[in-house]
């Protein structure tokens, strides 16, 4: 196979047009760490929500069945 002078230049224009693309891409990809940190933080005060909101839901569970077997032992 004949290597030639163009075809070794051809083949470096292809490189530096792959370079230029993944460059492209990476650039659009520097500001993911602070994506991500915003969206654990979102997860992470969701999660706090849930809990309260599951843990006022169980006291009040708690409350009505009290209340109602309090109500059956005095009657």
């Amino acid at each position: 196979m004949k290597v030639t002078l163009q075809t070794i230049y051809d083949k470096q224009l292809d490189n530096e047009k792959l370079l230029v693309r993944t460059l492209e891409r990476l650039d659009g990809l520097s500001d993911v760490p602070d994506r991500l940190r915003a969206v654990e933080i979102a997860q992470a005060r969701s999660a706090w929500v849930e809990r309260i909101a599951y843990s006022a839901l169980v006291g009040a569970i708690i409350s009505i069945g009290t209340i109602i077997f309090s109500s059956i032992s005095k009657g």
